[in-house]
């Protein structure tokens, strides 16, 4: 349906007497050739996202999931006090770890909150340089894709891919805060390539999933990634291209890192990735800038899976189905004509907001998930993900049972210093 607007030509909010804009069967090119490669089942009824479905938009306008604990999750993010309690991982020491890995990023968004923009979530993420007037001549592509993988080292990414742009993956909508309506997407035409960084989260942290603790390594990752972007997206105006930065706003991320051959979707309907596995935030910048290509790149995350369940069954709210991929939407914030494996976003979503602040158990359990702060551990993780990649990939989760690196430990483990080992006295 469309969405009305007011007399006063401003948008109508949505409510579920004003759903978000279905935009119906895709009507652009509906399959890639990369598809096969990345895993991607393309079905005839497949629509673009509409980002005003993600269950954090839908918390703010759609009474089926709004309560006072989502208003509170929300509010917990700059309000370390909100949800703290004498609890292991959620003391207010806890939270205001947390607070400080996201400042980053809420400095990203609060610097243009007064125009209405909400940058790296509802919006672009706006770069102060401006486009230099005369563009540098670049006579190689395939060199110049070296030289951004090289400066994006610099500049914080671990991982970076080159792809191209596919609009199947932008949002057909994006979210108005201002007035909690919809918005257009405004992605200006012509930037033909994505450039997909990834950085890892800190693995002893993330080990003490469900806490606040664990968040900071979600929140700080986050932060890396947009002050990353922004340094990368500045060289490239500097050099007289467009470059157009994007955190969780304008297009799905997953997609495109397979498309650049960062990782595969796993179970968990995140990215592994062979060096991070899930533990690993993403961030792309849009470009005119003659850049070429990586391809995608398989290494049996799709057979592993299938065999695995170990993030389903972690799952307090049992949100992580443990059966094939499916086509069919579990609610309004999965997507439409893919056949893949999606979670259950509301009962994920719910637990969150119990707990006042995020949860990773998924990533936490996720055979994938390993300690390589060692040279011994990183020769094991390296040969663990070929095996898991191979037909012995059933002794690979065995032996995850067996001396795998799944389960929780306590924050005060990590605030005494557990596993690191500089600060173990």
């Amino acid at each position: 349906m469309s969405n009305p607007v007011t007399d006063h030509n401003k948008p109508q909010p949505l409510s579920l007497d004003n759903l978000p804009t279905n935009e119906g069967p895709y009507q652009g090119q509906l399959h890639d050739a990369r598809d096969e490669a990345c895993g991607f089942e393309i079905l005839p009824n497949f629509e673009r996202f509409n980002k005003n479905n993600d269950i954090y938009n839908r918390g703010r306008w759609d009474e089926r999931i709004m309560s006072k604990k989502v208003i509170d999750w929300f509010r917990g993010m700059y309000r370390p006090d909100i949800a703290a309690r004498d609890r292991d991982g959620y003391t207010a020491r806890d939270f205001a770890f947390r607070l400080g890995g996201w400042v980053g990023t809420n400095l990203l968004i609060e610097r243009n909150l007064k125009n209405g923009r909400v940058d790296g979530y509802q919006d672009d993420i706006e770069i102060y340089s401006e486009i230099a007037k005369e563009k540098v001549e670049i006579e190689s592509p395939e060199k110049m894709s070296e030289e951004i993988k090289r400066i994006s080292r610099v500049f914080g990414a671990e991982i970076t891919g080159i792809t191209s742009a596919d609009e199947r993956w932008h949002y057909s909508h994006l979210y108005d805060a201002d007035h909690n309506a919809e918005k257009p997407v405004n992605l200006p035409e012509g930037l033909v390539n994505t450039i997909v960084i990834g950085t890892s989260m800190d693995h002893n942290i993330i080990k003490t999933y469900p806490s606040a603790t664990a968040g900071t390594a979600v929140g700080f990752g986050y932060s890396k990634d947009a002050n990353t972007m922004q340094a990368i997206g500045t060289f490239i105006q500097a050099m007289g291209y467009r470059a157009v930065a994007s955190l969780n706003d304008t297009a799905q991320k997953v997609p495109y890192a397979i498309q650049a051959g960062l990782g595969e979707n796993g179970r968990h309907s995140m990215l592994i990735t062979p060096k991070f596995g899930p533990r690993t935030r993403l961030g792309q910048i849009f470009t005119d800038m003659p850049l070429a290509h990586d391809g995608p790149k398989r290494f049996g995350i799709k057979e592993f899976c299938e065999i695995c369940q170990r993030c389903a069954e972690s799952c307090p709210p049992r949100a992580i189905p443990k059966g094939p991929p499916t086509d069919t939407p579990l609610n309004a914030s999965n997507h439409v004509g893919i056949r893949k494996w999606s979670i259950d976003n509301e009962k994920c979503f719910n637990f969150w907001c119990n707990q006042g602040t995020d949860c990773g158990i998924c990533i936490r359990d996720c055979p994938y998930n390993m300690d390589t702060s060692t040279w011994f551990k990183k020769k094991y993780f390296k040969f663990w993900v070929w095996l898991a990649g191979s037909s012995l990939r059933r002794l690979a989760l065995w032996l995850d049972y067996k001396i795998g690196d799944g389960g929780r430990q306590e924050s005060n483990w990590w605030w005494a210093g557990g596993g690191d080992r500089s600060l173990v006295k």
